[in-house]
């Protein structure tokens, strides 16, 4: 859900070195080949368009996992059961591990404020949105679970914990 740290938790994979695939990757490249000028109202209706398009959207991601083949790799972004089931049905039985960042809507709304003011966004309408999709579903079906209610510091250590420990990531020092 908007505003809940999911990613805090890919910024952090990467910093571990970790390959990492956004939903936001997927609809900014496909803005660039298609000479569309970046604004908000722009993202959201190709956001909007691939949400759409799922299989569209699927296709994409697995076509660059596929091109890059990385060992490991952190997807953020994926809103419902099915687009999981899709993911794994295009992976071959590759093994996918659903890790969901929970926190209060009072929390994630005191998060988002300011930024939704000055970016003009209205608040609570990407919980509206999530919903629609499956994003609670999805969240509850979840193998791994991170409650984000407290300080950033803690937050980002919980993180890179649970990423180590998930991932199998020899850490040296």
């Amino acid at each position: 859900m908007p505003g809940s740290g999911k990613t805090i938790v890919s910024d952090k994979a990467k910093q571990l070195g970790i390959f990492t695939l956004t939903i936001d990757d997927i609809v900014r490249e496909e803005m660039q080949k298609k000479g569309v000028i970046y604004t908000q109202d722009n993202e959201k209706k190709m956001r909007d368009w691939f949400y759409n398009n799922k299989r569209e959207l699927m296709r994409r991601m697995t076509d660059k996992i596929t091109q890059l083949n990385p060992n490991k790799i952190v997807i953020e972004g994926l809103k419902s059961p099915n687009q999981i089931q899709d993911l794994k049905n295009r992976l071959y039985g590759e093994e996918l591990s659903i890790l969901a960042v929970h926190s209060s809507p009072e929390v994630r709304l005191m998060r988002q404020k300011s930024l939704y003011e000055r970016k003009g966004f209205i608040l609570g309408e990407g919980d509206k949105t999530e919903i629609e999709m499956g994003t609670p579903e999805l969240i509850s079906m979840a193998d791994h679970l991170i409650v984000n209610e407290g300080n950033l510091p803690e937050f980002r250590k919980t993180v890179k914990d649970k990423l180590i420990e998930l991932l199998n990531i020899d850490v040296k020092g």
